[in-house]
């Protein structure tokens, strides 16, 4: 091939790459609050079966197999913050992939409602950025949480980053919610921000333990990050980068609107799945 004609692939490649990168950064900022809202459109319609017939489940195994553990994404309960204008439906799990979907429930504490401190993780920016304005809550400000065991009602108590001081340890008999998310910029997270409220309802029942807090994968904790996703993400790049080869290749040799027609679909399906999984990737809170 003439250096040339090299040159000029080359720098039809790069101009490919500079476009999967705008993409993917559009796929951050503005594709992921549609794909959440997806989500919870699904979610909702799940939530409001598994209420209406108690099948909804109330701890941290199914209600009707006590031996298995509730799946990761499992509607779990409704939050509602109208202070902040949120009505969330709560997942089980708090990895990226479940963040993505709607506000986490760390799966080694109660649900909310219950007596102990019960964890709700939710991202500050992307998908939705649901829990982007806590900051703007203040103490006396209620929150309210629908499980399958019925409406819990909380009163904030405090706001605070890694450092404040925590409040004292609740009773054996009292309910406490923590609600977490990235502290710092929408998509530049500098510390976690927790929001802690204290229950002011009557307590429900707690169903049993089977994760203790030492079982936690780092991937399920604040800012945790999911590098099990990696080897998807490698094979996504290489048939992304095959497919802009592939295309460059054919604008030479068949012109430039055929290989648009062929190679746009492929290299934008590609670069979606490729950012939803560089999304995996990336801290659960951001």
């Amino acid at each position: 091939m003439p250096a040339s004609a090299g040159a000029s692939m080359f720098s039809k490649m790069l101009s490919m790459v500079c476009a999967i990168i705008i993409v993917l950064l559009l796929n951050l900022v503005l594709l992921s609050p549609v794909q959440h809202s997806m989500s919870q459109k699904a979610l909702y319609d799940q939530l409001r079966v598994a209420l209406y017939d108690g099948s909804a489940p109330v701890g941290q195994t199914l209600n009707d197999d006590p031996e298995k553990l509730v799946p990761l994404g499992t509607p779990m309960a409704l939050l509602s913050i109208p202070d902040l204008g949120i009505n969330e439906v709560v997942v089980e799990g708090t990895t990226s992939a479940q963040t993505m979907l709607g506000v986490g429930h760390l799966r080694n504490t109660p649900l909310p409602g219950q007596a102990g401190i019960s964890v709700l993780m939710g991202r500050s920016g992307a998908y939705g950025g649901i829990f982007g304005q806590l900051n703007q809550l203040k103490p006396g400000m209620r929150i309210k949480v629908t499980t399958g065991q019925g409406e819990a009602t909380f009163q904030v108590r405090a706001i605070r980053k890694a450092g404040d001081p925590t409040l004292p340890a609740p009773d054996a008999k009292e309910g406490r919610l923590t609600l977490t998310t990235a502290a710092g910029q929408p998509f530049l997270p500098s510390d976690a921000l927790r929001v802690d409220a204290v229950l002011i309802s009557d307590p429900f029942p707690t169903g049993p333990v089977v994760l203790s807090a030492s079982s936690t994968p780092d991937a399920e904790k604040a800012l945790g990050q999911d590098f099990s996703q990696l080897f998807g993400l490698v094979i996504l790049l290489q048939l992304l980068l095959g497919a802009c080869m592939a295309g460059a290749w054919c604008r030479s040799r068949w012109g430039k609107w055929q290989s648009w027609i062929v190679f746009v679909p492929v290299i934008g399906s590609l670069t979606v799945l490729v950012g939803n999984q560089i999304n995996l990737l990336l801290p659960n809170l951001l």
